[in-house]
């Protein structure tokens, strides 16, 4: 009993002084398993490419958990919206519409941010017959990235009945997309609001529609299944400049070089609401079948209730 409250003493003096939980050590990784942490993140480039900016992180967690952790690269879109509602991975990193899912419906740990908001806008071509939202629904034709992309989604969901949607084409890259709406070869484009501002910075080519809110950006997330000692080793090591230096691609190539920042569950509260149109059935009530059924035999436990 004695050696018991040394060890907790121990742990408290540990956090005091924020010293990031080197103590996930050998005597905590005994109970854990051997298996090698998978760390995964959106199918949005070749697997070499995901290997070279991932890589060097799960190097980085490798050293400071003392526990293996490997980066896992994704064949597809659909196979990677199958991993998180297994929750196949153990930390994740991908846009704040699926980051808000596990934080719903899952419960994981919220970890770093890339600082700067999401904010999107719907526009127009400049004389166009589309004056609001619902001349919009009415066959329009929107140039946008393919789903599941954040601002695709966040258009869609503008639009609640399938039926009254705009026709979707698939295109890829915001200058590209602001082209065919200005060439008037689409009624309807999305893009970042700075993105959209520099191809137009005197309203002289598209009128906006709608202006979306302030979402938060890409964050990482850390699954329930491991240790909480390891979560918070994650969350703090990735925080650090050691971390900066392992993200330093990532930093370069999602936040413009800036430092991520410590993220808060509030910020992230119904932002996966914009995936209700992609997902049907399967957001709404397929996860929860699935953590009822497979959960336990998976080796974790989670709480159905809703998450803070």
């Amino acid at each position: 009993m004695k050696h018991g409250k040394s060890w907790v003493a121990l742990c408290a003096l540990v956090g005091a002084v924020g010293v990031i939980p080197a103590a996930f050590s050998n005597a905590q990784a005994s109970v854990v398993s051997n298996k090698p942490y998978l760390l995964v993140a959106a199918p949005r480039e070749t697997t070499a490419r995901g290997q070279r900016d991932y890589g060097p992180i799960a190097a980085f967690l490798t050293k400071v958990l003392h526990h293996q952790v490997v980066y896992k690269h994704p064949d597809g879109w659909l196979t990677y919206e199958l991993w998180i509602w297994k929750d196949h991975g153990d930390i994740y990193f991908d846009g704040p519409q699926f980051g808000a899912w596990r934080l719903h419906h899952l419960h994981q740990t919220l970890g770093p941010r890339i600082p700067q908001p999401q904010d999107w806008r719907l526009y127009t071509w400049k004389g166009s017959p589309v004056k609001t939202l619902k001349d919009a629904a009415a066959g329009a034709v929107l140039c946008a990235p393919p789903v599941p992309n954040f601002a695709t989604l966040w258009v869609t969901s503008l639009f609640p009945n399938p039926a009254r949607q705009p026709y979707i084409r698939n295109v890829h890259g915001w200058k590209r997309i602001f082209k065919e709406v200005a060439d008037h070869q689409c009624t309807l484009g999305v893009g970042p609001r700075l993105s959209v501002h520099y191809l137009d910075p005197n309203n002289k080519k598209v009128i906006i529609l709608k202006r979306s809110p302030h979402y938060p950006n890409q964050a990482f997330t850390i699954s329930r299944k491991l240790p909480k000692a390891a979560r918070s080793a994650i969350v703090d090591a990735l925080l650090s400049p050691a971390g900066e230096q392992a993200m330093m691609r990532l930093r370069k190539r999602f936040a413009h070089g800036r430092s991520l920042v410590a993220g808060h569950v509030r910020q992230y509260r119904n932002v996966d609401q914009s995936l209700d149109a992609q997902w049907g059935t399967i957001y709404a009530s397929g996860i929860g079948r699935y953590l009822k059924q497979d959960a336990k035999r998976e080796g974790f436990v989670t709480d159905q209730k809703v998450a803070p």
